[in-house]
């Protein structure tokens, strides 16, 4: 599967700004790759301050720190940026439910540090981004720890079997359409190319322990196309 010309910066994972939009104050954090939460300030008679949403973000770095960003709200709204964090600089469209379209300017500034203490659902995600798409098994040291407990019946217990499997992987893509995180367990449902033969869903599930992966459960299926299956749904 080609890539898109642009890849979410997973330095930005982890790290809180403030948007200033006139009347309009969001706090915003990076969850993910995919994912943010934020918390409004003063809604502008927008949106009810003290508001809180997590959303599904696709953010594209279109030249060295300068983002596009985008999402859909639960209300409905849809939200297109420009993020130019060199310069601090935000520029925003906001589609309203009732189709208005508002067009806001302000400024960017980070609230928190460089360097946020990870979710575990952002640990996670960016795991498993660093050592299955871009193959870099140093994610390894970082993101998991011995003893690592395996219950995939395919495969034993421990990393190496990791350290060897996933530098010979080609045409691989993980794309995760729902994370769940509940205590210490997070829970991916994600489309997955080149770990076998032909696409498959896949359900993972791991336990983390002091901000480290140490076990790890999985359903695997062959993915089988909507026109095929018997509720007429997609199996994602």
């Amino acid at each position: 599967m080609e890539k898109p010309a642009f890849q979410p910066a997973d330095r930005l994972v982890g790290r809180t700004f403030k948007f200033e939009l006139g009347a309009l104050s969001v706090r915003y954090t990076f969850n993910s790759l995919t994912e943010a939460t934020f918390l409004v300030l003063s809604g502008a008679g927008m949106v009810e301050d003290g508001y809180v949403e997590t959303v599904q973000i696709d953010a594209r770095e279109v030249r060295p720190n300068v983002f596009v960003n985008s999402w859909r709200e639960a209300s409905g709204a849809t939200v297109s940026h420009l993020e130019d964090f060199e310069n601090g600089i935000l520029l925003s469209n906001v589609t309203l439910p009732d189709g208005r379209l508002v067009r806001l300017a302000g400024t960017i500034k980070e609230e928190s540090g460089r360097h946020l203490p990870l979710s575990n659902k952002a640990i996670v995600t960016t795991a498993m981004h660093e050592l299955f798409e871009k193959r870099d098994v140093s994610a390894l040291e970082r993101y998991w720890r011995e003893p690592y407990i395996q219950h995939s019946p395919q495969m034993p217990s421990g990393l190496g079997t990791l350290r060897t499997v996933v530098p010979a992987l080609e045409g691989f893509s993980w794309t995760p359409h729902r994370i769940v995180s509940e205590g210490d367990l997070v829970m991916t449902h994600s489309r997955v190319m080149g770990w076998g033969p032909k696409p498959q869903i896949i359900v993972d599930v791991f336990r983390l322990q002091h901000g480290r992966i140490v076990e790890h459960w999985d359903v695997v299926q062959e993915e089988i196309l909507i026109t095929e299956t018997v509720s007429g749904e997609s199996m994602i």
